[in-house]
């Protein structure tokens, strides 16, 4: 199957991650006040990360159309699956946070992510997991003050 696209991974890539932009931004500015230059509402910072990863997710998809890939053979299901996976991961940790904690919900999203490359090795799973086990409530909970349950709680 012949085609213009020369790397159909980054293409579509670029299209999740501008797409998952683009989502979590219009669900944020429809939810959130954005306030104005002076005072900056609650959905200001988040607007701005939607909207540098739909221009990320744009520079990405535009790469794709214009570097050759490895090979002549384009295989599309060949890009869905580190898409789908990267992507899974995203929409996994959004869901899990809540209920499992930001540590155990990180650590699934790095291992669902790190599935996504076949070049991957588990010890760098692993370490990276144990830096954000550390990283993200030190960041997110400690120093931002944002409530977020840490650890699933026994009842």
């Amino acid at each position: 199957m012949a085609s213009n696209i020369r790397r159909i991974e980054e293409l579509a890539s670029g299209l999740a991650l501008a797409a998952l932009g683009a989502a979590a931004g219009a669900f944020i500015v429809a939810s959130y006040p954005l306030g104005t230059a002076r005072q900056l509402g609650p959905g200001a910072m988040p607007a701005l990360v939607a909207l540098i990863l739909v221009l990320l997710g744009g520079v990405i998809a535009i790469r794709g159309l214009w570097e050759q890939g490895q090979d002549g053979g384009i295989d599309p299901r060949a890009a869905l699956r580190p898409a789908g996976l990267i992507l899974g991961a995203i929409l996994l940790f959004g869901g899990l946070v809540d209920w499992l904690g930001v540590v155990p919900a990180s650590a699934v999203a790095v291992v669902g992510s790190a599935l996504a490359s076949r070049r991957t090795r588990k010890r760098e799973i692993a370490a990276l997991a144990a830096v954000l086990a550390v990283a993200v409530p030190a960041l997110f909970v400690g120093i931002l003050g944002m409530p977020l349950k840490i650890w699933p709680t026994l009842q």
